[in-house]
């Protein structure tokens, strides 16, 4: 133990400050370092050659020739096929046209059906609608009535849960105020 006490005795506080100070400026030189953001060429910076051994060939540049070819090019956009996707495709333009036939067909259908020239036909499409919307409005009745009374058992659950809080906050009050009357009657303040 004397011998590490002597040492930091012998130890001038400059030397660890100059020592401190080099390691500053030696960590902030390498780290802001500008040579990796020079242009390929300069400071004697040279760019990897993709004939290097263990170097990939950066993909801007490689162009796949011969077997190293994974998809012939098809003629579709960025020369592959893009028969599968494009809407703009003859098949895809056959399956929208049919599509749109078969809507235009139904909507026809649907429109013929309200349309009546028959009074009873038009009171008793009335009389099934009025009975949807009879149904409709009931059901809807029934949910709010759900969702008021699940927010009323929640709202009262909550009030329940607050109230036994106050309370045993409460009842805890005495005896933390005691606890505090005690620390300070024995530790006062000069």
């Amino acid at each position: 133990m004397n011998k590490v006490i002597t040492w930091i005795k012998k130890v001038n506080l400059r030397q660890i400050l100059l020592v401190f100070v080099a390691g500053i400026l030696l960590f902030f030189t390498q780290a802001c370092n500008s040579a990796g953001a020079t242009l390929p060429g300069q400071n004697g910076v040279q760019p990897r050659q993709a004939s290097q051994p263990g170097v990939r060939p950066n993909s801007e540049l490689y162009v796949p020739k011969g077997d190293n070819v994974l998809n012939p090019p098809e003629g579709g956009m960025n020369n592959f096929s893009d028969s599968d996707v494009d809407p703009r495709s003859k098949g895809a333009a056959s399956q929208a046209k049919a599509r749109a036939e078969f809507l235009k067909e139904n909507s026809e259908q649907l429109q013929s059906e309200r349309q009546s020239s028959n009074p009873s036909e038009l009171v008793r499409r009335v009389g099934s609608d009025a009975g949807k919307l009879g149904r409709n409005i009931q059901q809807k009745a029934e949910d709010v009535g759900e969702k008021a009374q699940g927010t009323a058992e929640d709202f009262a659950r909550g009030t329940r849960k607050g109230l036994e809080n106050i309370k045993e906050n409460a009842q805890d009050a005495g005896s933390y105020a005691k606890e505090v009357g005690r620390d300070t009657v024995g530790n006062p303040r000069s």
